[in-house]
C-alpha cells in the first residue's frame, strides 16, 4: 500500500498567491477574446494559468513524501549446530530422522503463516537449503555465534523466535547462558547424556618456546570412564616415530598425568603427536590423540650490566631485565668485579663507563673490539671527553658540573617498538632526575625514545636516545636516576610494567641487529588452525632500506613429509600477499626468491598448522547448558520425540505480524515527472493555438 504527499518549506496558503498569478497571466493574454470559440479560449486559458500557477509554486520549495506500508511476518530461525560432535556422538538413524522431520517442520510452519529460516555453521549468511544434506563438519561449536548469527540478520525483520538444535557441547566463544537475544530460544536437545567407555587425551601442556641443549617437558593428561584399572599406553611421536613410551594405570578417579621430557638440539619449529593407544571397547579413537607444536630458538640473550660502583640503578634494571625470559642478565660492579667474557655478550649495559676514575676502560674496550650493541648509562662520575670519542649517538659539549632536574617524556613519534597506550600519561608522572647541564647534540642518524621536561615546559632535548646505525648500535640514558621511575611506577600502580618493558624493549633492539634482508618473506602468524586459511606477506627493500614493490616472487613450499609445491605472487602495495588456503596439519617449510635491482634474493622461514580436535572431547551430550537457556527465555527443553509440541508450542505463541511504514522524502525540483508535466502543459496550449490558426 503506498500514498503520495506533497509537502512545501512555507505555509500551504501561499499556494493561492501561485494560482492567483496563474489566473493573473491567463486573463491579461487572453481577456481580448481570439479567433477561437469560447470554449476553447478557456482551456487555453486554464492551460496557461495551470503552467504559471506550477511554476510559481517552485518558490515554495516544494518536496513528496512517499508512504509505502508493508506487512513482516513473523520470522522463526532454526539454527542447526551442524559441529562434528553432532555428527560424531549422535545415532546416525535417529540423527537422519530427525533433521528430515525438521525439514517437514519448517515447510509445516510456513503454510501455517511463519517465515521459516534455516541456518547453521556454514560460511556466510546464506541459509541451509534442507538440514538432511547439511554436512556436519564444523571443527569448533560456537553456540552463541549460531544463534546471534540469526539475530543479527533479522534484529529489524521481525524476528520471533530461535529453535536451537544442537546436542549443548560449546567449546569457543561466549557462553550463551549469559547472553542477551532479541527473539526466545527454544532449544531441541540431540545426542545422548549416557557417558560412555572412553579413553580420552584430554590435555597436552608444554612450552611453546624452548631453549636449544635444554630438557622441557611434554606433558599429557589422560581421562576415562569406564576403564578403572586397566593398563594405557601412551606414546611420544615425533614425524611419525616414536620416540618415547609411558604406561600408565587409569585409577578409579578418571583421570592420570605422565610426562615426556624432551631434549632438542637444533632450532626451529618441532612438531610432536602424543597417542594414547586404544583399548578394546573404547567408543571412539578420535579423541585419543593431541598435537603439540613448540619453537626451539637459540639460548637466551645474553645481556651484561656492568657499573663502576653500586647504584640503585643496578637493581632497578636487573629486576626489569629479568621479567623478560629471553634475556640472561649477568651483573658486575667495579672494582670489586670483572666480567666473564667467556661467551659473547648479544648486548652491554654500561653504568658510568667510561668513567672518570678509570674503572671499566678494560670492559668498554674488550666490548668494542667484539661490536657488542651497548646502552650507556650517564652520570655525574661519567668521563664526558672519552664518551663522546665513542660517538654512541650523542655528545655533550662544555659540561658543567651543574644539573638540570628533568622529566621524561614519551616521544609518540618513535616506533621502533611499541608501547602501551598507557605509557604516556605513566612516563610524565615519573619524578624528576638530574641529567649533567649543557649543550647536548644528536647525532644524525640518531633517534630521540624519551625528552626532557625542565619544569613545565616541554623541550625537544633529548633524555633517551637509540642509533641504529652501523656496524655497532647503541642506546644511550642521560641521567643515573632512572630507578626513581621503576619505585615511583611500582608505588603508583602496583606494578613497574611500563619501566620495565621500556628498558627490555630497548635491550632487546639493541641484542636483536637491524634486519638488513632485502627479501622478507614471513607468515602473518606463526600458527594457523587447520580450519583457517594460511597466508603469506612480503617485504623488499632497495640498498637504503626503503621499502619497493612491483617485484615477482617465487615460492617453494615444503610440507613436513616432504612434498613440495611451488606458488608465485607479485610484490604490490597494499597487496593482499600469497594466500595458500587451507593446509593439512604439519610443519611447513618454504624458501622464497626475487630478484631486486639485478640481483637474486632470497628468504626462508617457517609455520605451523594445527588442529585442536576440540569436538571429539567430550562423547557426552550437555543438555544442561540447553535446559538453562530454555530457562533464560521462558522457554522448554525439547527432544526429537517431541516435534509435535514444539510445533504447537510455536503456532499457539501468535506472533505478530507487524505493519512497517517507509517514508522517502524528495525535492520536486530532483523529480523528472513534474518537469514533463511543465513541458506537457506548455506543448498543449502551442499546438491548440497553432492548430487553431494562432500563436
Amino acid at each position: 500500500m503506498q500514498s503520495l504527499q506533497i509537502h512545501t518549506a512555507y505555509s500551504p496558503w501561499y499556494a493561492l498567491l501561485c494560482l492567483a498569478a496563474g489566473i493573473g497571466v491567463s486573463w491579461f493574454m487572453y481577456r481580448r477574446g481570439g479567433p477561437w470559440p469560447t470554449g476553447l479560449r478557456l482551456l487555453l486559458a486554464s492551460l496557461r494559468a495551470l503552467l504559471v500557477a506550477l511554476v510559481c509554486f517552485l518558490l515554495l520549495e516544494p518536496y513528496t513524501r512517499r508512504i509505502r506500508q508493508e506487512e513482516v511476518k513473523p520470522k522463526v530461525v532454526l539454527a542447526l549446530d551442524n559441529s562434528q560432535s553432532v555428527g560424531l556422538f549422535t545415532s546416525k538413524t535417529e540423527l537422519n530422522r530427525t533433521l528430515q522431520d525438521l525439514d517437514a517442520l519448517a515447510q509445516r510452519l510456513q503454510k501455517s503463516g511463519l517465515e521459516v529460516v534455516k541456518q547453521s555453521f556454514q560460511d556466510g549468511d546464506s541459509a541451509a537449503a534442507s538440514f538432511a544434506q547439511t554436512p556436519l563438519q564444523a571443527p569448533v561449536t560456537n553456540l552463541h555465534s549460531l544463534v546471534e548469527k540469526g539475530d543479527r540478520a533479522f534484529r529489524n525483520q521481525n524476528l520471533a523466535a530461535t529453535v536451537l538444535i544442537s546436542d549443548g557441547i560449546h567449546n569457543q566463544g561466549p557462553t550463551p547462558t549469559f547472553q542477551l537475544y532479541n527473539a526466545p530460544i527454544y532449544p531441541l536437545a540431540l545426542g545422548d547424556t549416557v557417558a560412555k567407555r572412553d579413553v580420552v587425551l584430554e590435555e597436552v601442556q608444554y612450552n611453546k618456546i624452548n631453549y636449544t641443549g635444554t630438557s622441557f617437558p611434554v606433558v599429557a593428561r589422560v581421562r576415562h570412564n569406564g576403564f578403572n584399572g586397566t593398563t594405557a599406553t601412551v606414546l611420544l611421536q615425533e614425524n611419525g616415530k616414536t620416540v618415547q613410551r609411558k604406561t600408565v594405570t587409569l585409577p578409579r578417579g578418571g583421570t592420570v598425568q605422565t610426562s615426556f621430557q624432551v631434549t632438542a638440539a637444533q632450532p626451529g619449529k618441532k612438531h610432536f603427536q602424543v597417542l594414547v593407544q586404544p583399548l578394546t571397547g573404547e567408543f571412539t579413537n578420535l579423541n585419543n590423540s593431541r598435537h603439540a607444536y613448540l619453537e626451539v630458538i637459540k639460548g637466551k640473550l645474553k645481556v651484561l650490566v656492568a657499573a663502576a660502583a653500586p647504584h640503585p640503578d643496578i637493581k632497578a634494571l636487573r629486576s626489569a631485565l629479568r621479567t623478560n625470559q629471553l634475556l640472561d642478565v649477568e651483573v658486575v660492579l667495579g672494582p670489586f668485579q670483572n666480567p666473564s667474557f667467556k661467551t659473547p655478550y648479544d648486548a652491554a649495559i654500561l653504568h658510568q663507563i667510561p668513567n672518570a676514575t678509570g674503572v671499566g676502560t678494560d670492559w668498554l674496550r674488550r666490548l668494542r673490539t667484539a661490536r657488542v650493541p651497548t646502552f650507556y648509562i650517564l652520570g655525574a662520575q661519567t668521563d664526558f671527553n672519552a664518551f663522546n670519542s665513542l660517538q654512541a649517538g650523542v655528545q655533550l659539549n662544555r659540561p658543567s658540573p651543574q644539573f638540570d632536574e628533568v622529566q621524561p617524556l614519551l616521544n609518540t613519534a618513535f616506533q621502533r617498538f611499541s608501547a602501551e597506550p598507557t605509557a604516556q600519561t605513566r612516563i610524565k608522572a615519573w619524578p624528576p632526575t638530574p641529567v649533567t647541564f649543557g649543550e647536548w647534540r644528536i647525532a644524525p642518524a640518531a633517534e630521540v625514545i624519551l625528552q626532557q621536561q625542565v619544569g613545565a615546559v616541554r623541550t625537544t632535548k633529548p633524555l633517551l636516545v637509540y642509533k641504529p646505525a652501523a656496524p655497532t648500535p647503541s642506546a644511550v640514558l642521560l641521567t643515573d636516576g632512572s630507578w626513581q621511575w621503576r619505585l615511583t611506577e611500582s608505588v603508583d600502580h602496583g606494578s613497574s610494567q611500563i619501566y620495565d618493558e621500556l628498558m627490555t624493549h630497548l635491550v632487546q633492539l639493541l641484542a636483536n641487529r637491524r634486519n638488513q634482508k632485502r627479501l622478507h618473506v614471513y607468515p602473518v602468524k606463526d600458527e594457523f588452525e587447520a580450519s583457517e586459511g594460511v597466508a603469506l606477506q612480503a617485504d623488499i627493500f632497495n640498498a637504503v632500506q626503503e621499502e619497493i614493490f612491483g617485484q615477482d616472487i617465487s615460492l617453494t613450499l615444503t610440507h613436513e613429509g616432504g612434498k613440495q609445491t611451488r606458488h608465485r605472487f607479485r610484490h604490490e602495495q597494499g597487496g593482499e600477499g600469497l594466500r595458500l588456503g587451507n593446509l593439512p596439519v604439519g610443519v611447513y617449510r618454504y624458501t622464497a626468491s626475487a630478484r631486486v635491482e639485478n640481483q637474486n634474493y632470497t628468504d626462508a622461514g617457517e609455520f605451523v598448522v594445527q588442529e585442536q580436535n576440540l569436538e571429539s572431547l567430550m562423547a557426552v551430550a550437555d543438555h544442561s547448558l540447553l535446559s538453562q537457556i530454555a530457562e533464560r527465555s521462558e522457554t522448554r527443553l525439547y527432544y526429537p520425540t517431541q516435534l509435535a509440541q514444539l510445533e504447537q508450542d510455536l503456532t499457539k505463541a501468535k506472533f505478530k505480524t507487524i505493519l512497517r511504514s517507509h517514508e522517502e522524502e524528495k525535492d520536486l525540483l530532483e523529480q523528472p515527472w513534474f518537469y514533463f508535466l511543465l513541458l506537457g502543459l506548455a506543448c498543449a496550449e502551442w499546438a491548440l493555438r497553432r492548430f487553431y490558426g494562432s500563436l
